[in-house]
């Protein structure tokens, strides 16, 4: 139970193959690799849960040579169906990466929020880094949005404005690019939330993945939403709030 209930991934793998949150995330993600680091020719994600990110970059970059860690082993099952033996996939601790030089990328989306000490992981992606090799973080954004569905998902912190930043910084990084993500949607994610703590006081049970229930017709609704959000986002728009931050960042 460590940084993650293993016990969702066989709801989540359902989730992410069309999501609006997950489909337009893996796009956002893609489209700053391709724009930061085009001749990148392997990359690391810490974290690759159920492969959904993974199998967004191999279809976007055939070439690039992919790995995938991940703490439980039942995620990496899942893992391995999807993406069979073209990707290496292992255990791993982020805290300790066995690696040096390694990669010319490394990815952590939405990961080092669940591990105590997080400047330890960004230290370690520096050092698993070729020089002038780039890391892309996403994290959940904003301490006061902090609600039973941060505590569900096992977070331990969400993100001030710069903190990730900072962060970086201390561990051997250059910032690049630093955007807030799920802007557009922000008001309903507030809503979404406050509902969650007063139902909590209610005493109902939380359901950790909530948020991603919904009809076909609302999820089409929100993916055009934040579709046209990621769009601005590659267009060059820079957004000061969200429920997520997005970071890429070069080790000096």
């Amino acid at each position: 139970m460590t940084g993650f209930n293993p016990r969702l991934f066989d709801s989540l793998v359902e989730f992410e193959r069309h999501s609006f949150w997950f489909v337009n995330r893996a796009r956002l993600l893609t489209s700053l690799i391709a724009r930061y680091f085009p001749a990148a020719q392997d990359m690391l994600e810490i974290g690759c849960g159920t492969g959904s990110v993974l199998l967004a970059l191999r279809e976007r970059f055939p070439t690039l040579r992919l790995s995938g860690s991940e703490l439980h082993p039942q995620g990496l099952a899942y893992a391995r169906k999807r993406l069979g033996d073209e990707v290496l996939l292992l255990q791993m601790d982020a805290r300790r990466i066995p690696a040096t030089g390694q990669f010319d990328v490394i990815g952590a989306f939405d990961v080092i929020e669940h591990i105590p000490e997080d400047e330890d992981v960004l230290s370690e992606i520096q050092t698993a880094l070729r020089p002038g090799g780039g890391a892309i973080i996403a994290v959940p954004q904003h301490p006061n949005l902090w609600s039973p569905a941060d505590d569900a998902a096992f977070h331990q912190r969400r993100y001030a404005r710069g903190e990730l930043e900072q962060k970086l910084h201390k561990a051997g990084f250059e910032v690049l690019h630093s955007t807030s993500f799920n802007t557009f949607l922000l008001p309903l994610m507030i809503l979404s939330r406050r509902q969650m703590i007063w139902k909590e006081r209610k005493g109902a049970r939380l359901d950790p993945l909530s948020e991603f229930r919904m009809k076909d017709w609302l999820n089409r609704t929100l993916s055009v939403i934040l579709g046209a959000e990621v769009h601005l986002t590659e267009a060059g728009v820079k957004w000061p709030v969200g429920g997520s931050r997005v970071v890429v960042a070069r080790r000096l």
